[in-house]
């Protein structure tokens, strides 16, 4: 037997909401509110919180549509409720239940079920099955619509790292359920707070290196490339090594000593499309570049004996031979004024969400992989299925359970005292104390407590 459950709460999260104005009657088809605003024919409502025993989910009228203050139901109330109860409205008032023998095998439904809205969650008691993996999606019966899955939730439960097994260890240490102060977004918050916590006091946790990283294939002309979107900060201090193929590291540069390195190398693209023969191209900015003399793109050297600073044209080009446009560059393709140097790249910088490198590439490279070393932002989770690093699990279940009891016992006042934060921070400072990262550090500096 398996029992499987939803969190109701997380239907009323950031959605419109208003007040009755008045008591209404048990049996009344008819509310009033103080705003309708939102509300609609053929809406799902829900009247009072999650969790109360009086709490219902009912429909909006079908065709009469709410008026002044006065909201017409599909149904009679099944209770009665007070002036100043809230009125959601959801989006949806079942939820379907399937099940997989594997995380992404066919799906099975095995019921579908109305919200329990006297509770904070909907439960079902599966019989049937004694392994694989269970999947919820909301439903709304009114026009046939559904959620997206939830994560696979294994019959035998989550695992001890799993974000459902530390709010589940939570919330039984302060033997408690979910509540008003103590919902599922709370626990959600509190997780990547610690984890953000965590991630803050030592930057290089192993567990948040990638190693061999491909950024792409290098080409003629082009030197820059685009950072993946978990590099910590897009900062120097987040990349351990790149390099192009199997040469050596580059070496990195500040903005101030790029300038420097390329200071007389003029840059910019095309404005449009070169064919092939064609006497004159069209810049997007030429106004650094010289009267006449020759630019590099793509990997061809092209001369030219005039520059029209005004149109960004660059004219007297050869139709053919030496200097000449020999196949069509596309428009956008890097311009490079004639100076630009070409080889083994040895040096990089990052900004802008990119990395850039010089020299440019020569034809023995084009082709070749370059790869990245680097640390990664520490990732934040936000459903029960996500999978939190092994060598930190155990420390935010004493987080978790620390932050649950300040809000059960204290109002949210946190006892910096309490048993759970003390083995919290000892265990992370054991973690610190015996982390090994694989890879030295050539400066190791110490601010305000943080470790790089």
């Amino acid at each position: 037997m398996k029992i499987i459950y939803s969190h109701n709460q997380l239907l009323t999260q950031d959605k419109i909401f208003t007040y009755l104005n008045a008591n209404v009657a048990a049996g009344g088809s008819t509310i009033t509110v103080d705003s309708i605003i939102g509300f609609a024919i053929k809406k799902i409502i829900l009247i009072e919180e999650f969790g109360n025993e009086s709490s219902e989910i009912i429909k909006t009228h079908a065709s009469t549509a709410p008026s002044g203050n006065t909201i017409t139901l599909a149904s009679n109330l099944t209770f009665a409720h007070s002036r100043r109860a809230k009125v959601y409205l959801i989006d949806y008032d079942q939820i379907e239940i399937s099940h997989a023998d594997t995380v992404g095998g066919t799906k099975t439904v095995l019921s579908t079920i109305a919200l329990q809205s006297d509770q904070l969650e909907t439960q079902y008691t599966d019989t049937a099955e004694a392994s694989g993996y269970y999947f919820m999606r909301w439903k709304d019966t009114v026009g046939t619509t559904y959620s997206d899955y939830s994560d696979p939730i294994p019959y035998t439960g989550y695992a001890t790292n799993q974000v459902g097994k530390v709010i589940e260890y939570a919330l039984t240490r302060n033997k408690t359920d979910f509540t008003d102060n103590v919902n599922h977004e709370f626990c959600i918050d509190e997780i990547n707070a610690c984890l953000s916590y965590i991630r803050g006091k030592l930057k290089r946790w192993s567990s948040l290196q990638v190693l061999d990283y491909d950024l792409g294939n290098v080409s003629l002309g082009v030197n820059s490339f685009t950072l993946p979107s978990n590099v910590w900060g897009y900062a120097p201090k987040a990349i351990m090594g790149v390099k192009i193929g199997t040469d050596t590291n580059m070496t990195y540069y500040d903005r101030l000593d790029w300038d420097n390195e390329m200071k007389d190398i003029a840059h910019t693209t095309l404005e449009s499309a070169a064919s092939a023969a064609a006497t004159s191209i069209t810049l997007e900015d030429s106004r650094d570049y010289d009267d006449s003399g020759s630019v590099y793109i793509l990997g061809y050297t092209i001369t030219y004996t005039a520059n029209n600073r005004t149109t960004g044209v660059l004219s007297g080009v050869p139709a053919s031979g030496t200097g000449s446009i020999t196949a069509t560059l596309a428009a956008s393709s890097d311009v490079w004024s004639g100076g630009v140097s070409t080889g083994t790249p040895s040096k990089y910088t990052l900004y802008d969400d990119k990395l850039y490198f010089y020299p440019l590439i020569d034809s023995d490279l084009s082709g070749r992989n370059i790869w990245l070393d680097y640390w990664t932002e520490a990732p934040e989770v936000d459903t029960d299925g996500d999978t939190l690093d092994i060598s930190r699990y155990n420390m935010v279940k004493y987080w978790l359970t620390w932050c649950i009891k300040a809000q059960i016992d204290t109002n949210g006042v946190r006892n910096y005292n309490s048993t759970d934060y003390k083995m919290f921070e000892q265990i992370l400072f054991d973690s610190i104390r015996t982390e090994v990262s694989g890879h030295r550090s050539r400066i190791h500096p110490k601010i305000n407590s943080i470790k790089y």
